[in-house]
């Protein structure tokens, strides 16, 4: 994750928390449902949620009455997850990942990166070492804004560096941090170098019928 990413999320942390507990966010009404969903569809015993924040998304998979145990690069916000519940959160950096660095109480049978994944250069890595974090035919879940936002907000439809993560959300953020956009094709040429996996693809759409995120499923098959 790229400094100027960690050092934004510092700052803003507080003020996130304040957005999501007060449910700020309209397409949340769609793109929570989806992945509560899919994450109940596989049946799972334990999971690690990676980029997890303050923790809503634990919480919920928690409620299912799944182990699950939440990371994060931010320390404030791991903070308020303990704050919020008894269960396990670590602070943990994708660097730390990417570099080899053990996934604590591994192995998962499935784990999630929802709405958390910025970076340009690391990310086959990231999710190669996770996948040695999972169990034989678990999964690793994406959810990421669809690639349909760079046509919707009038830019190239090609995978570029944006400049404030921030920009269009409820809230009194600052210093937005950068975050790399990938359209479909470049999400593809990623995955495609995982070895020994499935790819499946589900698209989420608002009441619009617009498309707003896209869930990526990534099922281990050895």
């Amino acid at each position: 994750m790229k400094t100027d990413i960690i050092s934004s999320w510092e700052k803003n942390a507080s003020e996130w928390i304040k957005v999501i507990q007060d449910n700020k966010i309209p397409s949340r009404k769609f793109t929570n449902k989806a992945i509560l969903e899919t994450i109940a569809n596989l049946g799972c015993k334990n999971f690690a949620d990676i980029g997890c924040g303050e923790g809503w998304l634990t919480r919920e998979i928690n409620k299912m009455g799944v182990q699950t145990v939440g990371f994060d690069a931010i320390e404030d916000l791991i903070e308020e997850a303990k704050k919020k519940d008894s269960g396990s959160y670590y602070v943990l950096t994708f660097e730390e990942i990417i570099k080899g660095k053990s996934i604590p109480n591994a192995p998962f049978d499935a784990a999630v990166f929802n709405f958390c994944l910025y970076l340009e250069e690391g990310l086959q890595k990231l999710l190669e070492n996770t996948l040695k974090s999972i169990s034989r035919n678990g999964s690793i879940l994406i959810q990421t804004l669809h690639p349909f936002f760079l046509i919707q907000n009038g830019l190239a439809y090609k995978s570029q560096w944006l400049s404030d993560a921030w920009k269009g959300l409820p809230g009194n953020f600052e210093d937005g941090h950068s975050w790399y956009a990938r359209t479909f094709e470049n999400w593809s040429e990623i995955l495609s170098t995982l070895k020994d996996v499935k790819i499946t693809y589900q698209e989420v759409v608002n009441e619009d019928e617009k498309p707003i995120s896209l869930i990526i499923k990534i099922k281990k098959l050895s």
